[in-house]
C-alpha cells in the first residue's frame, strides 16, 4: 500500500517540487558551498513558479568536449554523419574556462558529452581537472572503443573524474556491433581494465565505472554475461531499455527506460545548461541542430555572439520557451521552435487542463514514453534545409591521430 502511494506521489509535480526543495541532488564528489546551495534552491523555486526571466543559473552544465565520433551508431545524428552546419571540432579551453569562471561556483555537476565522443578531445584531462578543482562533480559517457593506454588511464584517474559511463550494449562482439557499429568490444573491455588497474595503483575510489547496457531485442541474451564481466572488472552495471527510431520495442514489457515520462516542466529550461563546441547554447540534450539553439556565445575576440552565458540564459528564446509552460500560444515563429511541440511541453499543457477542469490526478494518462521523446527530436532532421559541412568526414581520423 505504501509503495503504491509512493509511486503515485512521485508522479505528482507538487510532490516532486516539495521533495526537491528539501533534498540535495545526488551528485558524487560535489563540494557543498553556501553559493551553490542558495542557487540550487533559487533555481527550484523559480522553476516551481514558472518564471521566464531567471536570477538563478544552471545547477548542471553539459559541455560538448568534442562533437565528432569514431563509431557509426544508427540512431545517433553524429553516428550517421549528419551534417548540421557545425564543423566537427573540439571545445577550446578558452571557451570552456570562460564558462567555468562564470558558472563554476554554482554548478553541482559538469557533463563532458552530448552527441560526440568526449575522449577524442586532447583537452579532456585539463577540462575535468579544472572542474574537479572547483568542487564540481564530473561525468563522462564514452563508447571507449578508442586507442588507449596505461598512461591515459592514470591521467583520467588523476583528473578527479567522478563517474565514467561506458556505453557497452552487449557482451559479445556479434551483438555489440549491431548497434555500436565500428566498435570493438575487446578494445572497450581492455580500456575498462586499464582504468580499473590505474585506480588500484593510485589508491583511488574514483571514477565510479558504470557499464551502460542499453537493452534491445538483439542483445537481451547478453545481459547476464555482461553482469559477470562488469563484476570481474569492478564496474557497476545499469541495464535500461534503449531508444530506437520508429516504434518502441518491448512496449509494456519487463525492460524500462532510464526514467518514466511524467507531467513536469522541462528541467533544461530552468536547471540544466548545454553548450556546443561552437558556443551554441542548446535548449536541451535532445537538440542537435544549430537552428534550434537558444543563442550563441562568442568564441573569439570580435566574433558575433554573447559574451556571457547568462545573456543567452535570459535571452528572448529561453524566456519564450519557459512561457510555453504557462500558455502554449504564440506567433508562427514560436510554433516552429523545438520546444513548442516537444512531448514534455504538450503533456504539461494537457496536465494543466486536466487539473483545471477538476479531474483527479491519478486519472491522468501521460500518453507517451521516452522513446516518443527521442523520435520527436529525430524528426527534426527533416525540419529545414541544412548546409553541408565540407571536410567533416576526415575530422575523426585527424582527432584520433
Amino acid at each position: 500500500m505504501l509503495r503504491k502511494l509512493h509511486r503515485r506521489l512521485n508522479r505528482l509535480p507538487e510532490y516532486i517540487y516539495l521533495r526537491n526543495l528539501l533534498t540535495l541532488p545526488p551528485y558524487p564528489g560535489v563540494k557543498l558551498t553556501p553559493k551553490r546551495k542558495t542557487n540550487l534552491w533559487l533555481s527550484r523555486i523559480e522553476g516551481m513558479l514558472g518564471r521566464a526571466k531567471l536570477r538563478s543559473l544552471p545547477i548542471r552544465l553539459t559541455v560538448e568536449a568534442a562533437n565528432a565520433c569514431n563509431l557509426s551508431c544508427p540512431a545517433c545524428f553524429t553516428g550517421l554523419g549528419e551534417t548540421n552546419g557545425r564543423r566537427k571540432s573540439l571545445m577550446t579551453l578558452e571557451l570552456y574556462r570562460r564558462l567555468l569562471d562564470e558558472l563554476g561556483d554554482y554548478l553541482f555537476e559538469m557533463e563532458f558529452y552530448s552527441w560526440g565522443e568526449p575522449l577524442l578531445s586532447k583537452f579532456i584531462f585539463e577540462m575535468i581537472g579544472d572542474a574537479t578543482a572547483r568542487g564540481i562533480s564530473t561525468t563522462i559517457s564514452s563508447n571507449f572503443s578508442i586507442p588507449w593506454d596505461a598512461d591515459k588511464a592514470e591521467r583520467l584517474v588523476k583528473s578527479g573524474l567522478h563517474r565514467l559511463g561506458v556505453s557497452l550494449d552487449g557482451a559479445t562482439q556479434e551483438r555489440y556491433e549491431i548497434y555500436r557499429r565500428k566498435g570493438n568490444i575487446e578494445t572497450v573491455l581492455r580500456n575498462c581494465r586499464l582504468v580499473a588497474e590505474a585506480k588500484k595503483k593510485l589508491g583511488s575510489a574514483t571514477p565510479q565505472m558504470i557499464w551502460e547496457f542499453h537493452v534491445f531485442k538483439h542483445n537481451v541474451e547478453d545481459i547476464e554475461l555482461a553482469r559477470r564481466l562488469a563484476a570481474e572488472i569492478g564496474m557497476d552495471i545499469a541495464v535500461n531499455k534503449g531508444w530506437q527510431t520508429g516504434e518502441e520495442w518491448d512496449n509494456g514489457g519487463q525492460y524500462k527506460f532510464f526514467w518514466d515520462a511524467i507531467p513536469f516542466p522541462c528541467l533544461f529550461l530552468w536547471h540544466y545548461g548545454v553548450v556546443n563546441t561552437d558556443g551554441g547554447v542548446a535548449p536541451c540534450c535532445g537538440s542537435f541542430y544549430p537552428e534550434d539553439d537558444m543563442g550563441k556565445l562568442s568564441i573569439a575576440p570580435g566574433e558575433l555572439g554573447a559574451s556571457t552565458f547568462r545573456e543567452v540564459w535570459n535571452g528572448e528564446r529561453f524566456q519564450t520557451a519557459r512561457k510555453l509552460f504557462s500558455s502554449r500560444t504564440g506567433p508562427h515563429e514560436v510554433k516552429k521552435s523545438i520546444c513548442y511541440s516537444c512531448p514534455v511541453t504538450t503533456t504539461w499543457e494537457r496536465w494543466r487542463n486536466h487539473r483545471l477542469i477538476g479531474k483527479h490526478p491519478w486519472d491522468f494518462q501521460v500518453g507517451y514514453s521516452e522513446n516518443d521523446t527521442w523520435n520527436y527530436f529525430w524528426s527534426r532532421r527533416d525540419a529545414v534545409n541544412r548546409p553541408s559541412v565540407p571536410g567533416s568526414d576526415t575530422v575523426v581520423r585527424r582527432l584520433e591521430g
